[in-house]
């Protein structure tokens, strides 16, 4: 839910004239409650603030990942999840809150192009990006869409492996609320040894830990795989094909207190090996 402050806290204010039409001076004076929006001043503030707010349009799947199936390597976005394949599902949850337009990231796209197609069968458009085989880092495949991205204030990044119910547009109204250079999806889960662990601070995120064993009692938040970036993000990522977001960029974030996280409701599955775990905010 978009939250507006009407006493704008902290922000310097100029006063302004300006000429506007009856009948739309009239619509704005309903907007007025007497509590969130006093008067005209404010109606008019926060339908400006509203007009000019970063939107979503565009989103990258990183489907690098491979798995093996009947001794053949296909990539994980294409494995089969509750009677659709991973990648459709991404593909839908997108189209869902108006982000038609997509990039696909693959050291094959050709497997996943069969599928996908232009997208025209899904109601989006879909670009493909080719990664070298050998490029690995999550942090390399978002620099190899910095031009498809190139005139988005904001975008989002999923991982190809991961199914994720998130509420999208909760999650990016939070990143933009944040104050942060990337906002990470988190999930919580029994067992977080298989993945990196998060640690919290409110509402950002100040330490990654890869791998813990449960007896360190450390965080059961991990990272799910599912990104809200802006475009100062490709200042932070490195030019080796190995980089990945984790390692490289996200410590980074946090130290500079500019990474945040969203700890989500709903069902996260790792599609790999079939684990899902139903995360409740905390």
């Amino acid at each position: 839910m978009i939250k507006y402050d009407v006493f704008m806290a902290g922000q310097t204010k100029e006063k302004i004239a300006i000429t506007i039409d009856e009948k739309l001076l009239s619509r704005v004076d309903k907007m007025i409650d007497g509590e969130t929006i006093r008067n005209r001043s404010h109606a008019i503030e926060y339908l400006v603030t509203q007009s000019l707010r970063p939107k979503v349009k565009k989103a990258l799947i990183c489907a690098g990942e491979t798995i093996m199936q009947k001794g053949v390597f296909i990539p994980a976005a294409l494995l089969p999840f509750e009677e659709k394949r991973v990648i459709v599902h991404q593909i839908e949850l997108l189209k869902s809150v108006g982000i038609k337009q997509v990039a696909v990231l693959a050291p094959d796209e050709t497997t996943i192009q069969d599928v996908l197609g232009d997208g025209s069968a899904y109601g989006v458009s879909v670009e493909y990006i080719k990664q070298d085989a050998k490029a690995i880092g999550s942090g390399h495949a978002v620099l190899l869409a910095k031009k498809f991205f190139r005139n988005e204030d904001i975008f989002l990044v999923l991982y190809g492996d991961v199914f994720a119910q998130i509420d999208v547009t909760d999650f990016v109204e939070y990143h933009i609320d944040s104050d942060s250079v990337a906002t990470v999806a988190l999930t919580s889960i029994e067992d977080p040894s298989l993945y990196g662990v998060v640690s919290l601070k409110g509402e950002k995120i100040v330490a990654f830990k890869e791998k813990p064993t449960n007896k360190e009692g450390v965080s059961r938040v991990i990272n799910a795989g599912v990104f809200c970036l802006e475009q100062e993000i490709f200042s932070y990522l490195g030019k080796d094909i190995a980089d990945t977001l984790e390692t490289n960029a996200f410590p980074k974030l946090a130290k500079e207190g500019k990474l945040g996280g969203y700890v989500f409701e709903g069902k996260w599955c790792n599609v790999r090996n079939q684990l899902c775990y139903s995360s409740q905010k905390k």
